[in-house]
């Protein structure tokens, strides 16, 4: 069965979430520096490691998280304000793959973000391919390209579905979480059945009720 996994969120006026900060540092020439494969490896190992924290902080806001809707958003900060956000006292982790870094944090509500999470910006995340091949293990996760989904929309909805296959194949998900975490997002989404299937609130970008991505 489908999983809408931002829904019940209309009637929250302050919704916890899991918060990504991407390091947006760019080129001279204006192109976000990092490829979109270390940026979704990044993602997914700081998601990773972020849900396995045994925090008693983060134990009890993922539980309370958990219970409302796993909600994730995706921001980018570069430069003062990617140290900044580094230096937060809410709990997080920072993952790095390749030239990626990607900061994770336990779930909180807007109200509680500070000033520096709150600053850093949610639209024009945009990374290019870089063409590196797939590192070893990797999972792989397809994704409706016809959605036009930004970078950071990627990430949230790429975050959604290894978190429920984590949840759900928990020997196949052991292996790769073992093995590093990696992930090859591939467009296109194939028949079913699926192991996994995201579909969106349609808060941001996409239709309500779109297939995102899916893991067989």
């Amino acid at each position: 069965m489908a999983d809408d996994l931002t829904g019940r969120l209309e009637s929250e006026e302050d919704p916890l979430a899991i918060v990504f900060v991407v390091d947006a540092e760019k080129t001279p020439d204006g192109r976000l520096r990092v490829g979109r494969e270390d940026l979704f490896d990044a993602a997914a190992l700081g998601l990773m490691r972020l849900l396995r924290d045994e925090r008693d902080e983060v134990v009890d806001r993922i539980a309370l998280w958990r219970d409302e809707a796993i909600r994730k958003i995706v921001k980018r900060a570069r430069g003062a304000a990617w140290h900044r956000a580094l230096a937060v006292e809410h709990p997080h982790v920072v993952a790095h793959v390749g030239d990626a870094s990607v900061m994770v944090l336990a779930p909180l509500r807007p109200s509680e973000q500070p000033r520096a999470i709150r600053e850093a910006q949610v639209s024009g995340l945009q990374a290019e391919p870089s063409g590196r091949p797939a590192r070893h293990g990797a999972l792989t996760v397809h994704v409706d390209e016809a959605l036009h989904m930004s970078t950071g929309k990627t990430i949230a909805q790429l975050g959604h579905a290894v978190q429920l296959f984590a949840e759900r194949r928990t020997l196949r998900a052991e292996r790769w979480i073992t093995s590093g975490c990696a992930v090859r997002v591939v467009p296109g989404i194939p028949a079913g059945p699926h192991a996994v299937e995201v579909r969106d609130a349609g808060f941001t970008e996409v239709p309500s009720g779109s297939l995102t991505a899916v893991i067989l």
